[in-house]
This record gives C-alpha cells, structure tokens and sequence, in this order.
C-alpha cells in the first residue's frame, strides 16, 4: 500500500511555504497602492510621508514572507530520495536570488520609514533609495520567474502545473518594470505571486523511490 498524505514534515513544509508567499503577495499589494513616484528628487520625501503606511506594513510583512517561504521551500525541494535534478537547482537558485532580493527590498523600505539615530534623508538620499527599492523588487520578479518555470515543471501538477508556471513566470517578467506597468497590473502581480506559492505548496515536487519509480509528495505515481 502507498501512503496516501504527504509526510508530517513535508505538510509543515507546505504551510510554510504557503503562508511565506501569502505574506510576501500582501506586502507586494501594499507597495502596489502606492502613488506614483515623483520625477523630482524634491518631492521625494513627501511621497515617503504620504505612503509611509503601506511601506511600513509591507516591510512588516516581508520578513516573515522571507524567512517562511525560505524554510518551507528548504523542505519541499531539499529532502528528496533521489539526487536533485538540474532543473530543481536552477529553481531553487532563482528562488534564492529572489528571497534575497525580498531581503535587500525589506532593508531599504526600512531605512526609508524607521529614522536610524534619528537621521533625517535628504531628498537625494530618499531617491537613491526608493530607486533601489524598485530596482530590489525587479530582481526578485526575475528571480520568481525562472523560478516558477522550473520548480513548478517538477511538482505533480503535470501538465496543468506547466501551464501554470509558464503563465506565472511571463506574469512576472512583465511586472518586473513596475515603474512602467499600471498599478492594476502591479497589484495582479503580487495576487498571482501569491496564488503560486500557494499552488507550490500544494502540489508538492516529484520524486523517486527506491525502485526508481516516479513519484509525487504523497507517494503516488506521477
């Protein structure tokens, strides 16, 4: 008889994993609703002041996205029976470069709305950073679409888990320009980043068995 549930640990892995990508697609929507950011250095530190709700919450939440969604794919791609595929360790690359990205995003939205000693930013400084944040966030889109091409090609999905990615990944790649794209777009892009974790942790990764058999996270032939 094959088991019919995932493993105990894997299952945690799996919440883990979708509570990170829930997390980080809310702290993406907030930074979706902000207003456009001026062209003039000068009106930066009033865009801060204006939106410094949703940056504050969004930086709030990034942590936890990050920290969750980097233990929950560590166990959903790391613990398997057989030698990981090159495929997987792409993905796992990108995913990397992507929670890093997360991570250079959530420093900079923290300097811009927590005073360090105090220390007031110039406009030029506000500048420099809020271009950095978009800059951070860009790569992370990047990172999430060859991610979501080749982790998501290795879940028990099959077909349908394909079809997923690859829409997920082109998704990605557009919204990786949010100074271009329309905040609606933007806010799809965090939704849809969301759902893909989700749908990650659901379908869990294929593998093999002792026989060499190929199976999917609750056992089953894939």
């Amino acid at each position: 008889m094959r088991p019919t549930m995932r493993p105990p640990a894997e299952r945690v892995h799996g919440l883990l994993t979708a509570a990170g990508a829930s997390l980080a697609g809310v702290a993406l929507l907030l930074l979706s609703l902000l207003p456009g950011v001026p062209s003039e250095a000068a009106d930066m530190t009033a865009w801060v002041d204006n939106g410094k709700a949703l940056l504050s919450w969004s930086d709030e939440l990034l942590f936890f996205a990050i920290v969750s969604w980097g233990a929950g794919a560590r166990g959903l791609f790391g613990a398997r029976r057989a030698e990981r595929s090159a495929r997987i360790d792409i993905g796992l690359a990108a995913l990397a470069v992507a929670l890093v990205s997360l991570l250079v995003l959530l420093l900079v939205v923290g300097r811009l709305v927590y005073p360090v000693f105090g220390i007031r930013l110039s406009p030029d400084a506000s500048a420099l950073l809020i271009s950095s944040m978009y800059g951070a966030l860009h790569l992370a889109l990047l990172g999430f679409a060859v991610a979501a091409v080749t982790l998501t090609w290795s879940t028990s999905g099959g077909p349908l888990g394909r079809v997923v990615g690859i829409a997920a990944a082109a998704v990605f790649i557009v919204g990786s320009f949010p100074w271009l794209t329309p905040s609606w777009w933007n806010t799809l892009v965090a939704v849809l980043l969301a759902a893909w974790g989700v749908f990650l942790s659901i379908t869990g990764v294929t593998r093999q068995d002792a026989s060499g058999e190929v199976t999917d996270s609750a056992g089953r032939p894939a």
